[in-house]
């Protein structure tokens, strides 16, 4: 490699040389006066310097690019995720994850993936493909190492983890502050405070209730689920739903078949599991007992043809089109894709009971369930007929 490089070196600088004298000959310098010899050599050195400063540009170039291909460190990232001002996660292609802080050093590699805590709390849930731990969202270090088999992440100062196959709660140093003696089971996940509380479920799987941050039970596990709703919890027992505030204090009763919260208009909507629909103010006192989203009119096809004089020559083919009509009833919805009749001065005919609602004649109405059953109403809301389908 050193003779390569030698021979190399030789050859360029006859090169640049032969180009020099042939640069100061094209000038009509001659070499037989003191003048012409300086300005010769003058010309011909600052030529080469020029020439060879230009050369290890290339060259350096050259080289830097083929060590950025094979050795530079740089990677190209897919996702980047900002934690803090100190610290931010990347991700590179085909590579596992890592931490970098604001010095653009490495703090923790290996990574999986991350899940970020709620609220106040500064440590980071992740994994290392194998076990699950802890890292300082500020700092990018690791606080609690990665030994658990599941984690989750931190909420009001406590997370649950799997600790050989028992749900467990630790606090910010990885301390065990609550133990119910629960195995863990594949397929939950969650076990976050929200409120100073926690939906834990029994021992089966089947039954969920409330714990406190020091492991009492505020609610037995005897309810099909129970889900954080902003201050509120809901609750349900199979077939209705009720909420609750985070003092346990009852808000809505077991009566409806779904309870949600507007934010925007602090309301609590419930919907009844006969599809209506009533609104209470957040302390649970009744707003709206029967509130209707749309009226709708509807129209049902005539007798009567459209005519093929009163259309262009291009559209006669519309004439077998029969003309339509207003029926005489409207009909309203209550919960969302469910309908009732109502008069035009807006009485109510009929409950929200039918997925569907058509208008058949001037005040003739058939109307289906979800089963597809359908049956025919006058505008008393009476029943005219009924067909299976």
């Amino acid at each position: 490699m050193k003779r390569a490089f030698i021979l190399l070196w030789k050859g360029l600088t006859r090169f640049l040389t032969a180009i020099a004298e042939w640069f100061t000959v094209i000038l009509g310098m001659k070499d037989d006066s003191m003048y012409g010899k300086i300005l010769r050599r003058t010309v011909g050195t600052c030529f080469t310097l020029m020439v060879l400063f230009v050369t290890s540009a290339a060259v350096a170039a050259f080289v830097e690019g083929i060590v950025g291909t094979f050795c530079n460190d740089s990677e190209e990232l897919y996702d980047t995720q900002y934690l803090s001002r100190n610290t931010t996660y990347y991700v590179a292609d085909g590579k596992d994850g890592y931490i970098e802080n604001e010095n653009g050093k490495k703090t923790i590699k290996g990574i999986s993936w991350i899940a970020k805590p709620l609220g106040d709390d500064s440590l980071v849930c992740y994994s290392n493909g194998r076990k699950r731990g802890y890292f300082n969202i500020y700092s990018g270090k690791t606080v609690i190492k990665p030994q658990y088999a599941h984690a989750w992440i931190f909420s009001e100062g406590l997370a649950s983890v799997d600790d050989n196959g028992w749900i467990k709660f630790i606090d910010g140093t990885g301390k065990v502050v609550i133990d119910l003696k629960m195995p863990y089971i594949p397929g939950i996940e969650g076990y976050v405070f929200h409120n100073q509380h926690c939906a834990v479920h029994n021992d089966r799987r089947d039954r969920w209730g409330l714990i406190n941050k020091q492991g009492q039970w505020v609610l037995n596990a005897e309810y099909f689920s129970i889900e954080p709703c902003d201050t509120f919890w809901i609750l349900d027992n199979g077939k209705e739903q009720s909420m609750i505030t985070d003092n346990m204090q009852t808000v809505i009763p077991f009566s409806a078949g779904s309870v949600r919260i507007s934010l925007r208009d602090q309301t609590i909507i419930a919907t009844m599991s006969d599809h209506t629909v009533k609104t209470f103010n957040l302390q649970g006192d009744l707003i709206e007992d029967f509130c209707i989203q749309n009226i709708e009119m509807m129209t049902y096809d005539t007798e009567k043809l459209y005519s093929a004089e009163s259309l262009e020559d291009e559209y006669s083919g519309y004439e077998s089109t029969p003309i339509q009509a207003v029926a005489k009833c409207k009909r309203y919805e209550a919960e969302y894709g469910w309908y009732g009749l109502m008069t035009p001065e807006g009485k109510i005919l009929t409950p929200p009971a039918y997925s569907s609602i058509e208008a058949i004649g001037a005040d003739l109405y058939f109307c289906q369930n979800d089963n597809s059953n359908g049956i025919l109403l006058n505008g008393k809301g009476e029943k005219v007929d009924e067909k299976n389908f």
